[in-house]
């Protein structure tokens, strides 16, 4: 991927200060609890897990057991008197005290300590005494690994991990309000600008990983600032002679169109048997296929899928293990397909051995598996059907914000960072034939609102002194030049000292607003030729 291609760094100065909590008006969507001091909604799995997420900690007030006299409330922020359940007035604040009134309080009682260890595994539910607190546990535990006094790196290099365990623990953490889900959509974007503009050879599978992590995150791997990294995993897949099934797995959760090689390559790599990894790829696999057995324009043979599924129990010790947690947890994953875990599999079994390796220090890829097991999900249910609006593409962004009507001309705006341009950004826009660069820019922060300019005014007109954040440096003697050249030419763009709203557009032009030190020398050329007239 080219250097040219990839977004500018200016997101790495706006991301984290555009972080912070949304005054949210009106109740929380269903799912979410609001703060008592109304800043927020959180996710109801994170009261009382002793993480203060609330910014006046009131999710973490009043926790602690509920007596044997107690009603414990769904949402887990409070514990009532048993003479509140059922008395016609709604103590908890989600109301729940008042639901399913026709059952005796007692056993009302005894229903919510117990339905709390509930766990959904394909058509059945299974109580498992422990799953509630170790669902809790390890959501604290991933976001305990946020660096709270960090600006920038705040999650690791695990993040996308990090994003999609914890959406397929409760998918509303990339609901609209949700200031966590917003900041890992932050960084991911971050981390995947570092790894793109450097030009460093990402791994298929890293790739693979960032797209789920998009998925999730409602952000559109087919459209990353100009890139479409669903493509370019495709394309990596087709040159390689050995395909890892996970990224075919990604394939199909992105929608992409699947084909009959890729089933051959899902066989080929559920039968290669490379220990050790021989069973965690053969879980792989078994989700891939599961998933593309599910495509409309392809056949496959389900009698292959069932017979995938029947080997992975044999590898099941007396104990419920298979091998160790992570391809434990990777294989019940797999098979919840077609509740296969049902016969011949001891669930129980293998559920409790996950509890007990996820009470202490448990390794990161062990809770990545793990969580999402513990909420009957697998890695077949990451995509991005939870998000509330399709993700827009920046064409569609484009048009919505141009809205030009009769003559048009054709324009380029791109931002340049360094005087080597170590980073680039671009736009191709349609404009009217009066609008002035002024206009564009302007049109591009209206596109992107994290493109916001500053201007300074002298004698009543506009110069560009900040673009996201990045300000003129005096000291460094780094500003903000705006340059001009033809689309077509790969010339040396020439330097221009008016104001934008001075300079009229021309077609095929290309608008640099390049952040490079200043040229106070005598090669400085200053073009005349397209100021309006």
């Amino acid at each position: 991927m080219r250097v040219a291609k990839v977004a500018s760094v200016l997101l790495v100065s706006i991301a984290f200060h555009s972080v912070r909590a949304t005054l949210m008006q009106g109740k929380c969507r269903a799912g979410l609890l609001s703060c008592t001091d109304r800043s927020e909604c959180i996710n109801l799995n994170y009261v009382c897990d002793s993480d203060k997420d609330c910014r006046d900690g009131s999710d973490e007030i009043g926790c602690g057991s509920c007596s044997s006299t107690q009603f414990r409330c769904a949402d887990r922020s409070h514990c009532i008197h048993n003479r509140g359940v059922c008395d016609g007035k709604k103590d908890c604040p989600d109301g729940s005290d008042e639901r399913a009134c026709g059952t005796s309080v007692p056993d009302r009682l005894q229903r919510s300590n117990s339905a709390k260890d509930d766990v959904s595994l394909g058509n059945k539910v299974l109580n498992v005494p422990g799953v509630d607190s170790a669902r809790a546990r390890l959501i604290s535990w991933f976001k305990r690994r946020r660096k709270s006094g960090s600006t920038v790196d705040k999650w690791g290099f695990q993040l996308h991990r990090v994003a999609v365990a914890l959406h397929l623990a409760n998918e509303s953490i990339f609901s609209p309000g949700n200031t966590t889900g917003q900041e890992i959509s932050y960084e991911l974007t971050i981390q995947l600008l570092h790894h793109l503009s450097k030009d460093k050879k990402m791994s298929s599978q890293e790739l693979a990983l960032y797209i789920h992590a998009m998925l999730v995150a409602c952000m559109d791997p087919r459209d990353f600032y100009g890139l479409n990294l669903v493509q370019e995993l495709r394309k990596r897949t087709e040159e390689a002679n050995y395909t890892n099934p996970f990224q075919i797995l990604v394939l199909c959760n992105s929608g992409d169109k699947m084909t009959t090689k890729d089933v051959d390559r899902v066989t080929a790599a559920y039968d290669s048997q490379r220990r050790p990894f021989w069973t965690d790829t053969q879980a792989l696999s078994s989700l891939a296929l599961a998933c593309m057995s599910t495509k409309s324009n392809l056949v496959t043979d389900e009698r292959i899928l069932k017979d995938m599924l029947q080997e992975l129990k044999k590898h099941q010790f007396r104990n419920g293990t298979v091998d160790n947690l992570k391809t434990t947890a990777l294989v019940v994953q797999a098979l919840l397909i077609y509740d296969s875990y049902d016969k011949d599999f001891d669930i129980k079994s293998a559920l409790q051995s996950i509890l007990q390796s996820v009470s202490g220090n448990v390794p990161l890829l062990n809770a990545y598996y793990a969580l999402p097991v513990l909420t009957g999900n697998s890695l077949l249910n990451v995509s991005s059907s939870h998000c509330k609006v399709t993700p827009e593409t920046e064409a569609e962004a484009l048009e919505k914000a141009l809205n030009v009507n009769g003559e048009t001309i054709s324009v380029q705006f791109s931002i340049w960072l360094g005087d080597k341009i170590e980073l680039a950004r671009t736009w191709r826009l349609k404009m009217h034939p009066n609008n002035s660069i002024y206009d564009v820019i302007e049109t591009v922060a209206k596109i992107d609102n994290r493109q916001k300019v500053e201007y300074n005014v002298v004698e009543g007109k506009p110069f560009v002194t900040s673009l996201g954040g990045i300000e003129d440096d005096p000291e460094r003697g780094i500003f903000w030049f705006v340059h001009l050249r033809n689309v077509s030419s790969d010339g040396e763009p020439e330097l221009l000292q008016q104001s934008p709203v001075d300079l009229k557009l021309r077609p095929n032009q290309e608008i640099i607003l390049w952040y490079k030190p200043a040229p106070w020398s005598s090669h400085l050329v200053i073009s005349t030729s397209t100021m309006s007239s």
